[in-house]
Order: C-alpha cells, then sequence, then structure tokens
C-alpha cells in the first residue's frame, strides 16, 4: 500500500516534527555533522543569491541597508 502524504493539519505538522526530532536524535554525530554542514551550505547560498539580486536591484547602498549597515533615517 502506498504511503499517504500527511495532511496540512495542527496535527500533522506536530507529527512530522517529532518524526524528524526523533531521527535527528538518534542518528550518528557523523551523520549529524552531514545534515549541520548542508544546512549551513544551503543558508549561506541563499544568504548569497539574495545579497546579488539585492545589489543588482538597489546597487550597493541597497545592500548595506539590506545588511544592516545604514539607516535610511
Amino acid at each position: 500500500m502506498a504511503q499517504r502524504k500527511p495532511y496540512n493539519t495542527k496535527y500533522g505538522r506536530r507529527k512530522l516534527r517529532k518524526d524528524h526530532y526523533r531521527r535527528v536524535a538518534n542518528m550518528t554525530d557523523d551523520e549529524r555533522s552531514k545534515l549541520e554542514a548542508n544546512t549551513f551550505g544551503c543558508m549561506l547560498l541563499f544568504i548569497i543569491i539574495g545579497s546579488l539580486i539585492v545589489f543588482f536591484l538597489f546597487g550597493g547602498d541597497g545592500l548595506m541597508r539590506w545588511l544592516g549597515g545604514k539607516h535610511p533615517y
């Protein structure tokens, strides 16, 4: 029998979250470090892509405002 998709309900999200925490808790240190490295790499990639988009749209001043370096007020 095919596995059913979890419903997008409060109970379904809570169940998925608990399953995820249980899987992470049962991982070895090597597996957990690989997961954290992948997560860090994806976050870094998103920040770089976001920075490039803001830079091309608003220039250097817009990028500094987005990063919090210059305030418009």
